[in-house]
């Protein structure tokens, strides 16, 4: 069954007197469980279009369904309501808070909404535990490794059991062995937490693990077969 289904989105920019268009009629359809893999150059549109399909940025035409909801049809007040319960995005430069503790960035989708902390207990056990952030979580994001700041904007997504995670570059700033880390983390937390997942990558081996990848170049989004 579909979680995710696209279609016919467009996004254009303008630049000065030229319109720059970034996703160009893309259509796909994700099912529930996959994870999905989005390759292509920089500048080619990836990144644009997953922040679409996250309900992040509006479309110019087009439709974007979300467990059967049409998030283009929403307002900026339902997108924030409806994506706080769905959809968690690993950002690729993390964006914590740099005065907030590790913790407190965890925590930040849940104090924001205003939700009760406490019901919430042990799912920030388990996630500090499966990241292996126990030790860390009273530090800055300045105290922290570049793998440990990425762990820690992992576990921010994750906090309120989204169903959908999308993950922009998530190992594009660490090296082989933390990137292969972090990848291993997210695919066990898959699992585990029965998410679909939907990671843009340059990176072959993050890619090699996926269900299905997709091309992305010059805004249009085609399979790759293999």
């Amino acid at each position: 069954m579909a979680i995710l289904v696209a279609q016919d989105i467009i996004k254009q920019y303008k630049q000065y007197d030229r319109v720059i268009t970034a996703v160009n009629q893309v259509s796909f359809e994700i099912e529930e469980g996959e994870y999905i893999a989005v390759m292509g150059p920089s500048g080619s549109g990836k990144s644009t279009l997953i922040q679409i399909c996250a309900g992040l940025d509006k479309p110019n035409a087009g439709h974007v369904w979300l467990r059967g909801q049409d998030l283009t049809a929403m307002n900026q007040d339902e997108l924030c309501r409806y994506r706080g319960k769905m959809v968690g995005f690993v950002f690729q430069e993390h964006r914590l808070v740099p005065y907030y503790t590790a913790l407190e960035n965890i925590l930040l989708p849940l104090t924001a909404a205003g939700r009760d902390l406490e019901q919430y207990r042990e799912r920030l056990r388990k996630l500090v535990d499966i990241l292996g952030l126990s030790d860390r979580l009273n530090h800055l994001p300045s105290e922290l490794s570049g793998g440990q700041q990425q762990k820690v904007s992992i576990a921010r997504a994750l906090i309120h059991y989204p169903q959908v995670l999308f993950a922009d570059e998530p190992t594009g700033n660490l090296d082989k062995a933390a990137s292969l880390d972090v990848l291993g983390m997210m695919l066990g937390l898959k699992k585990e937490l029965k998410q679909t997942l939907v990671i843009v990558t340059h990176d072959p081996d993050v890619a090699g693990k996926a269900d299905r990848v997709f091309l992305m170049d010059n805004g249009v989004l085609t399979p790759k077969y293999s």
